[in-house]
């Protein structure tokens, strides 16, 4: 409680008095300030710095309610009793607690506990390795059963800002809490969230945007879970619409593409009907740049062309489709390698093996590449002919962007974020719902050198935008607005 009580009082002596009578004298005190106090700020850091744990929006009504309807003697009993279940279940109150006021706390909890590298993770990888170079902000996880935001190992920061210098001592596995640690609460401070969060992180984190007196700021990659709902997993779209809830609580967003940003600005404009404002939205687009460790990766040497295809094996990813197309080129006697690299839920990856498996039977030349480092992905981007990503929704399309940052033409989606790397040039776009059009484009990168040497010589035009420079603009457009609004 010491750590949170000069967020109550600012006279350190009376602190010091009441702490020496105990910590009665010390919690009433503080829960007569926070119920006397009009918003719930102070209820909020209240419940998080005696529970060690963050509530939920429904603990802190319900908290605040009680508190309203409490007199003076009884206050402290019935906050303790509100907040009872919110304690006993977790292990965390005989951690220190760090309560960071007035500074910027960054999410980054999937990054420091998963080796797990595709879309987003890229993303926060590439960003955070440049934030913290020198930039004032504090990188927090979570506590393993999701009760509060906790300090980073070395490892785990090192998992988030060093990805491709690093040795991974262990694989992949549940997160568990390391053996010492503190408990970060963020207090009139800019919280960012450049992940999308776990499902279990959602409700504290809807109170947190709620009630905390936090400026909340997210990047917004995608509403793919509600818009292409049929392409997903219903506990997806679930998910999302639990992350939808802390988004409507926040101040900004921060759309990775010109289609994301409508996409959020979207549903902005539907919370007056909850008597809500909701975030401002703007645009940051994603780089056209290379993953790092691009000027070491070799590319292989073989008769064959090849054409890859990057990207998790999902259905909005249209794979099928690709499959398609190659077989009918494959038919018409046409030699070139297909390869796939990235991984899935079994849930979507079993048809998709299936028909790989029937392909090779008759002997095409078709693999498929999971579990991969960034040398793999670039030596084959360096490798192929083109590279194709016929996607039906994408926030982004960041393997359409590396690809042409290595030099490597596109067949990619003429819709959408997708259509919006494509028309710097680079990219022959195609309607990814029509076979044949996928067909006939995958025909002429294969057989037309002229049309691939003009490709590549309109990458060659392109204006450059690196990691530095999206990592800039996003600061400026995501933390600073923030912190201008916290000095105000």
């Amino acid at each position: 409680m010491k750590a949170i009580a000069p967020h109550f009082v600012s006279d350190q002596d009376t602190i010091v008095k009441l702490a020496l009578r105990g910590t009665g004298p010390l919690l009433a005190h503080l829960v007569n300030i926070a119920r006397a106090r009009r918003g719930n700020d102070l209820v909020w850091l209240l419940i998080a710095g005696v529970t060690a744990a963050f509530p939920s929006p429904e603990v802190l009504q319900m908290t605040r309610r009680a508190l309203t309807l409490a007199d003076e003697r009884t206050a402290s009993s019935v906050f303790l009793e509100t907040c009872f279940d919110a304690a006993v279940r977790f292990a965390d109150l005989d951690k220190g607690i760090e309560v960071i006021s007035a500074g910027t706390v960054i999410d980054v909890d999937f990054c420091a506990n998963h080796v797990h590298n595709t879309g987003i993770q890229r993303v926060v990888r590439q960003t955070m390795s440049r934030w913290t170079t020198n930039r004032d902000m504090t990188l927090v996880a979570w506590t393993a059963n999701g009760s509060a935001m906790r300090s980073m190992t070395d490892l785990e920061r090192s998992r988030v800002v060093e990805w491709n210098t690093y040795t991974e001592p262990q694989v992949d596995r549940a997160p568990v809490d390391p053996p010492t640690y503190r408990i970060v609460i963020p207090f009139n401070s800019e919280v960012i969230l450049p992940e999308v969060p776990q499902a279990v992180l959602c409700n504290p984190l809807a109170a947190l945007a709620q009630y905390s007196g936090n400026r909340v700021g997210l990047i917004g990659y995608d509403t793919i879970p509600v818009v292409s709902a049929d392409t997903l997993d219903s506990n997806e779209t679930e998910r999302f619409v639990r992350y939808l809830t802390i988004l409507k609580h926040s101040q900004r967003v921060v759309g990775i593409s010109a289609a994301a940003t409508e996409e959020f600005a979207g549903f902005v404009s539907a919370l007056p009907a909850q008597g809500l404002v909701g975030p401002v939205a703007v645009e940051v687009s994603l780089p056209v740049d290379s993953p790092d460790g691009a000027a070491y990766a070799q590319a292989d040497i073989a008769d064959s062309p090849l054409v890859v295809c990057i990207g998790s094996q999902e259905p909005r990813k249209n794979h099928l489709a690709v499959l398609f197309a190659a077989e009918v080129l494959w038919r018409e006697g046409l030699d070139f390698r297909l390869r796939f690299i990235g991984g899935g839920s079994i849930l979507y990856t079993r048809d998709f093996d299936k028909r790989v498996r029937q392909l090779k039977r008759l002997n095409r030349k078709v693999e498929v590449l999971r579990g991969v480092n960034d040398a793999v992905l670039i030596a084959s981007y360096r490798e192929a002919r083109f590279s194709l990503f016929p996607s039906l929704h994408e926030g982004y399309g960041l393997p359409v962007a590396e690809s042409i940052a290595l030099a490597t033409p596109v067949l990619t989606s003429n819709y959408g974020s997708t259509a919006e790397i494509a028309v710097d040039g680079g990219c022959l776009a195609v309607d990814p719902r029509d076979d044949d059009a996928i067909t006939d484009a995958m025909r002429i990168m294969l057989t037309d050198d002229a049309v691939l040497a003009r490709l590549r010589a309109e990458i060659v035009e392109r204006s450059t935008r690196n990691w530095d420079d999206y990592a800039d603009e996003l600061w400026d457009q995501l933390v600073e607005p923030l912190r201008v609004a916290r000095n105000v």
